[in-house]
């Protein structure tokens, strides 16, 4: 039994990994940032989850990294404080981090319905965003976890942030939403 659950959890590993990497490629081709910011971002989150992995490896299933121009998202549950403070050292030791937002929770973990639900609405919250004229989607990652979506990215214009926003505020089952979105910097 034990077995089947590493092999499962494996599996699922790699197709995630296969359809990251689908997704990677896409968004540089899409993404108005350059492929340079894009691929740093890939090697920064790498280095995290090595870093989170050397402290130890269930981490990197209780907890979520995203990375976007070298700043550092992390949300999920840990069971204490020691093991967050160890996650904090872990992540600010990677070179290339320029900020991190730390939204882990103290706690038990979710049951996997409700992780499985959220994934499936942070789905059709990605897709609803890519049809919807005037929002680059590509420009934007977000998580759902617990009720609340984090979203970090750049709006290349108050009508996108608008665009972004109403398709946020519209979909159901939200309780909370986090932007750490900017717009670009003007030349």
């Amino acid at each position: 039994m034990i077995f089947f659950v590493f092999f499962f959890l494996s599996g699922c590993q790699f197709l995630g990994t296969i359809a990251n990497l689908g997704h990677r490629i896409y968004s540089i081709a899409a993404d108005d940032r350059t492929a340079t910011d894009d691929i740093s971002d890939v090697q920064i989150n790498m280095a995290v989850r090595h870093a989170l992995g050397g402290e130890k490896a269930a981490l990197m299933m209780d907890v979520e990294v995203t990375v976007f121009e070298g700043e550092v998202l992390l949300t999920g549950v840990v069971p204490n404080a020691d093991v967050l403070e160890k996650i904090m050292t872990a992540v600010w030791s990677v070179n290339g981090v320029r900020k991190v937002y730390n939204y882990v929770r103290v706690g038990d973990m979710p049951e996997l319905s409700d992780t499985t639900s959220e994934a499936l609405t942070a789905t059709q919250i990605k897709t609803q965003m890519a049809m919807t004229k005037g929002i680059n989607a590509s420009n934007y990652k977000l998580i759902l976890e617990n009720g609340v979506i984090y979203l970090m990215g750049i709006c290349s214009s108050d009508e996108e942030y608008q665009n972004v926003k109403a398709v946020l505020m519209t979909t159901a089952g939200i309780e909370k939403i986090i932007f750490l979105t900017r717009k670009p910097i003007e030349d």
